[in-house]
């Protein structure tokens, strides 16, 4: 298993984040990609993708950190040229409504951030991890917001779409511009809707990762505990089940387009 979306590196891990990784290790994950938030977090992810042989690391700024602090440009460029083998990704980046309206000022500056890691991500020619939240009235309102940035790029990036709680009309649009669908433990929930469950059904399984974004959205087996990486087993489960796959086909996939995806080395 392929843990394609992480926070190892957030203070919920500060005290034991390698004794949650061997754990994970040791219960069926192959690899674990931590996911930066800000400058700090990505140098954490960095930190401990050196650390750990099958660990690796993203690195971006959140889009609700847009007006706390400026985009790191000079220092994600120094750690992308020093330790580019542990750096498979740019992000998380993109558009959240969820705390402010749509036409609030730091939404605006959540679309320059997104540019600047898209420009960033070419540079580098690496995918792009991209998280899409939101307002509480129109939770989808922005996905068609950050595909019409994407439509307008001369050329669209490669990447996943992060934690995806849409319908399948949503993603069909992002898989016809070579995305990858990105799924969590929300679909184990029992609130989890048709139009989310239906996405998962549809979504073709070669265009599948799997995540947990711990420490937050355990799976519900393990629902109101800190998630960790090996929780991930039960989105692919729920996958299988909805899918009628069996579980190791599912997990075979998946892991293979992670690998594809990040550049990850098949051990």
């Amino acid at each position: 298993m392929i843990d394609s979306h992480a926070h190892l590196n957030f203070q919920a891990f500060n005290d034991d984040y390698p004794e949650v990784i061997r754990r994970s290790f040791n219960n069926g994950i192959a690899k674990i990609i931590n996911v930066g938030s800000n400058y700090s977090t990505s140098q954490k992810a960095v930190k401990i993708a050196k650390e750990f042989f099958g660990c690796y690391a993203a690195l971006g700024l959140h889009p609700i950190h847009a007006s706390d602090e400026g985009f790191p440009l000079s220092g994600f460029r120094n750690l992308l040229k020093g330790d580019g083998d542990t750096i498979k990704a740019i992000g998380e980046t993109g558009l959240d409504y969820y705390h402010s309206t749509r036409d609030a000022p730091i939404v605006v500056e959540q679309r320059q951030l997104f540019l600047k890691h898209l420009e960033l991500a070419q540079e580098f020619d690496l995918p792009t991890i991209l998280h899409c939240r939101g307002d509480k009235n129109q939770p989808f309102n922005a996905y068609g917001d950050l595909l019409s940035i994407l439509h307008s790029r001369p050329r669209v990036p490669r990447g996943v779409i992060h934690c995806f709680v849409a319908d399948w009309p949503t993603a069909q649009k992002f898989l016809d511009l070579g995305f990858y669908v990105g799924f969590t433990g929300i679909i184990t929930y029992p609130s989890a809707g048709d139009d989310l469950l239906g996405a998962v059904k549809r979504v073709p399984l070669n265009r599948i990762l799997v995540e947990t974004d711990c420490p937050y959205l355990a799976p519900e087996p393990v629902r109101g505990q800190r998630c960790e990486p090996w929780h991930v087993k039960y989105t692919l489960e729920k996958i299988a089940a909805i899918k009628n796959i069996a579980v190791d086909e599912i997990e075979r996939q998946t892991v293979k387009n992670a690998q594809d995806l990040f550049g990850i080395l098949r051990t």
